[in-house]
């Protein structure tokens, strides 16, 4: 598998800024695993990897991901209503995606809060 050069670009600036290289490779695209700042990163992904030792440490690292995966559904869940909400003459109809729209904003703000939560 070959390295695009403005991957090796990125990579050879981050070793120059201090990152190490790693004898690990990304699961995803098999390239060089640099450690940056105490962090694993694939900088062809551009993405944090995380190695897993243990099972329990999976949920760990997987509700970042599942929180991010859950924001973008909302939010494109929330556009769609919006636009169907803006075309409703109803009061009952506007009334039922007004309570779908508040729970979905419920959701997000509950998300966001969690996401927040884990960065510290």
């Amino acid at each position: 598998m070959s390295i695009k050069d403005e991957d090796v670009q990125r990579m050879s600036q981050a070793l120059k800024s201090g990152a190490k290289l790693t004898s690990e490779v990304c699961p995803v695209c098999s390239s060089p695993i640099f450690e940056i700042k105490g962090e694993l990163w694939c900088l062809k992904c551009n993405k944090k990897v995380v190695k897993i030792r243990e099972e329990s440490e999976i949920a760990d690292a997987v509700l970042p991901y599942t929180l991010n995966n859950l924001s973008a559904v909302v939010v494109e869940k929330l556009e769609q209503l919006s636009i169907t909400l803006s075309k409703l003459t109803d009061p009952s109809d506007i009334k039922n995606v007004a309570d779908t729209i508040s729970a979905l904003l419920e959701v997000l703000s509950q998300s966001e809060s969690l996401k927040e939560k884990l960065r510290k």
